[in-house]
């Protein structure tokens, strides 16, 4: 008993050492590093620019409902709310709008950005909504851009994103930074507006009071999109401009662009792609294969050809034994009546009879009349005799006609 409980003690040792060997080895080759790794937007957020700003406001407390389309637009909630529109797009029917100022006036926010710039020849934003406040949208420098991508304006190193703009606001001691598109600015041309956030080269935010709510105008939603709401005072100014609300409506496409545009827009390559394919394959339309048909005359075969043609067709239809034993009893009767001298010979005397004045071997004119074939060869030959007799006697036939107009 001692001695195998000193094995067994050695045993638990030695596992004890490896044991700790083996974890000084992987502690002195290997260490622990955190490494952050950027997935990209989510599909939710790419397809929604707002989908933070909606979870921020789900945090605050606000139900919040995201929208694609018109339908909030010419439909507008039962109850008053805060109703954001990313790009404004064209102007609504008169009573649909009618309808959306109608909800404003009975306590609801509607806040919209343009979404054209203001045209000097046509004298309008592209909406009447726009145009009856007076807001006028002005693309300033170099990005002349009116693209609604949801964060065009922001790349992937914040190397172009604008300095914040720092205002006063109602409602709050310290003055908070948003940072606008310097692309984009408002005027105010008619001077309704209630608030305005501005700077020299022009405005950011116009605010309108209209019964008991309002309509905010903003130069650009950038601000509240996936890559932006965390930055600066933006979160803290979408919550400002909610205010008591407790129901939001995120509009985050207020329009559809055609077909043709958004190919052009998401995939420019394989647009380019199809039309060469289209010009290659009506290139290829135009050329031929092969050498010119010619257009002259089809040669016509002799007799024998056609007869040849004619008992190879029968034999490959499985006719030539019924067509064969009809030509035989047909031909026979019309050598006997046309020469009655036949009726009372035998066959042999028949045959050598026929022979002699058709110019055959009396063996073929036998074969013809009375015998059998082999093969289909022996048809095609025997069914050319059967021709040639019949022709025979549509020659004497012709023969006796002529004899007998030249007697008369």
């Amino acid at each position: 008993m001692v001695r195998n409980k000193l094995i067994w003690t050695s045993i638990a040792a030695l596992l004890l050492l490896l044991a700790g060997w083996g974890i000084r080895w992987f502690s002195a080759n290997f260490e622990q590093r955190t490494r952050e790794v950027v997935e990209g937007m989510s599909p939710a957020a790419k397809r929604n620019p707002l989908l933070a700003a909606e979870r921020f406001l789900n945090r605050i407390h606000v139900v919040t409902e995201r929208v694609s389309g018109r339908d909030r637009l010419l439909n507008p909630p039962a109850e008053p709310g805060l109703l954001l529109v990313y790009r404004l797009g064209v102007s609504l029917p008169a009573e649909r709008e009618q309808a959306l100022l109608a909800w404003v006036r009975q306590g609801g926010h509607l806040l919209i950005t343009p979404q054209d710039a203001w045209d000097e020849e046509a004298e309008t934003s592209g909406n009447s909504l726009l145009d009856t406040l007076g807001v006028q949208l002005v693309l300033r420098g170099s990005g002349q851009d009116q693209s609604d991508e949801p964060d065009a304006e922001s790349s992937a190193d914040g190397s172009d994103k604008p300095a914040p703009l720092r205002f006063e606001m109602p409602g709050v001691e310290e003055p908070i930074a948003v940072a606008f598109s310097e692309r984009r600015v408002l005027f105010d041309s008619l001077g309704h507006a209630d608030w305005k956030v501005e700077t020299n080269e022009g405005g950011h935010l116009l605010q309108y009071a209209l019964g008991q709510g309002r309509i905010t105008v903003i130069s650009d939603l950038q601000p509240f999109s996936n890559l932006s709401i965390g930055e600066h005072d933006h979160a803290l100014l979408l919550a400002l401009l909610v205010g008591d609300q407790q129901h939001a409506w995120l509009l985050y496409s207020s329009a559809m662009p055609a077909l043709p545009i958004l190919l052009w827009r998401r995939a420019p390559g394989l647009v380019i792609s199809l039309l060469a394919l289209g010009v290659l394959l009506v290139w290829s339309l135009t050329l031929r294969s092969g050498p010119v048909r010619s257009v002259g005359r089809p040669v016509r075969r002799n007799l024998m050809e056609h007869l040849a043609a004619v008992g190879g067709y029968l034999w490959r239809t499985d006719q030539a034994a019924g067509a064969f034993l009809h030509s035989q009893a047909a031909l026979e009767q019309a050598w006997r009546r046309r020469h009655p001298v036949l009726g009372a010979m035998e066959q042999a005397a028949r045959c050598q009879w026929i022979a002699r004045h058709v110019g055959l071997p009396t063996q073929q004119v036998e074969q013809a009349l009375y015998g059998e074939y082999q093969g289909e060869q022996g048809f095609i030959q025997v069914t050319a005799i059967q021709q040639r007799l019949a022709a025979q006697l549509r020659i004497q036939k012709e023969q006796t006609s002529n004899g007998e107009k030249d007697s008369g």
